[in-house]
């Protein structure tokens, strides 16, 4: 073999070496792009499923307080499942976790003794494959039912517990929501969800009745009863004793006034009331609601009737069918003839008629009565009478010998008790 040969075999040799040696770089360099991209894609997989479940921990959160601020603002009896009641010995949502100071109408939660422990009740709700479902215990922790996590499906849940403010009518809620129904979420569970959020709003009450009447009947025009031997009494020191107000006459031979301990029966009639008469009749409901009838009427907690005729069962039947927050709304003229019985002197009502409002016989009315004309005929005493305050945005006529009793105790109680929750601007937080 000649010695070109020998050198040109090597030099081949040589350049298959140097060419393998730079695909094999080359290889090593592309696998270290692969890994990582691999790396990158990982890690925004891990990031975006962490803000998936922050963001289910989150809209939970969010969820539990519109779900309690519904809850608030419903009258109905609720079972521990937070479900409709027909049972008479259950409370509605409110009853059960937030108590209101009769006197000052401080609101605060209603609490359990673990151990020795007072601890504010709790609700708590999770997604399960057929829905939501609840737990609102009246004593202890909430239990919620098991769910099958291996569906591949989403399980948030949340918890909502009330907490007092200084002032009147105020309610702190705070919610938990979580990914999975563990920790947070599952009161008295050591458990850990894959992410938890808290959200904290404070809840102002709306109240159904903003200003109480000063007289047991309170009247925009006259008052004509003829001689029916109607009963007027108002025992009341601080509103004056004052038993009729009127913005014109009041014609009456045979009524029965009583008045406050020391004042003079016959005095305690107002008549001729410029102010009363001169006052729009909207102006009327507004002063002693805070809102105009139309932005009543959509309070939460109202119950709206339409009475076409004699309706005196359905209304009773509606307010009955309620725990609290008694508040009734009839669309047009109602009758309501007796015997019956509406309201309760421990759950008094708010009933309001936009037209005329018939009672007829022995009707008890516990609350405050406001139409937009009353008349009442062939009552009895001691059978039929109004306790809490009437009010007429024209006329009281009739033949019926029924009391009107002014309450300031149980008017107190409508301003205080009843009203729907809102949410007070700028008090949302989270954590």
């Amino acid at each position: 073999m000649s010695p070109s040969t020998i050198t040109s075999h090597t030099v081949h040799r040589q350049r298959g070496v140097a060419a393998l040696s730079v695909t094999l770089l080359l290889f090593f360099a592309m696998c270290l792009v692969a890994a990582y991209a691999n790396r990158g894609l990982l890690f925004e997989q891990r990031a975006s499923a962490n803000q998936y479940r922050a963001a289910q921990a989150f809209e939970a959160a969010e969820a539990g307080i519109e779900w309690a601020i519904a809850q608030l603002n419903q009258s109905q009896r609720i079972d521990g499942q937070c479900l409709p009641s027909a049972n008479a010995t259950d409370t509605s949502f409110r009853e059960r976790f937030v108590r209101s100071h009769a006197d000052s109408g401080r609101l605060e939660p209603v609490s359990w003794t673990s151990g020795t422990t007072p601890v504010a009740l709790q609700a708590a709700c999770v997604r399960g494959t057929a829905g939501w479902s609840c737990s609102c215990p009246s004593n202890g922790l909430p239990s919620l039912d098991a769910v099958d996590t291996g569906d591949g499906m989403p399980h948030p849940a949340f918890a909502v517990q009330f907490s007092a403010e200084a002032q009147p009518g105020l309610i702190r809620i705070t919610s938990s929501g979580c990914s999975s129904a563990d920790g947070p979420c599952r009161p008295g569970s050591a458990g850990r969800p894959d992410a938890s959020a808290r959200l904290q709003v404070v809840l102002g009450l709306l109240p159904g009745l903003r200003a109480a009447p000063s007289a047991a009947l309170t009247v925009k025009g006259s008052v004509d009863v003829g001689a029916a031997t109607l009963g007027v009494h108002n025992p009341d020191v601080a509103s004056g004793g004052i038993t009729v107000r009127a913005g014109g006459n009041l014609i009456g031979s045979a009524l029965r006034l009583t008045t406050a301990p020391g004042g003079v029966a016959g005095a305690s009639v107002s008549t001729q009331d410029a102010a009363l008469s001169s006052i729009d009749s909207d102006r009327l409901f507004a002063t002693h609601f805070g809102l105009d009838k139309a932005n009543w009427n959509t309070h939460a907690a109202v119950l709206a009737i339409d009475c076409r005729s004699e309706c005196a069962a359905r209304v009773a039947s509606a307010i009955n069918g309620v725990a609290a927050n008694r508040m009734v709304s009839i669309t047009g003229d109602a009758r309501l003839s007796g015997p019956v019985t509406l309201g309760s002197a421990a759950r008094p009502v708010v009933l309001v008629v936009d037209g005329t409002l018939t009672l007829s016989g022995d009707v008890t009315l516990y609350g405050l009565v406001y139409a937009s004309k009353i008349h009442w005929d062939d009552s009895s005493r001691p059978q039929a009478q109004a306790r809490g305050a009437l009010i007429s945005a024209s006329t009281y006529s009739g033949n019926g010998a029924s009391d009107l009793h002014y309450d300031a105790e149980m008017l107190r109680a409508l301003q205080l008790h009843t009203g729907s929750f809102a949410r007070v601007p700028g008090s949302w937080r989270d954590f």
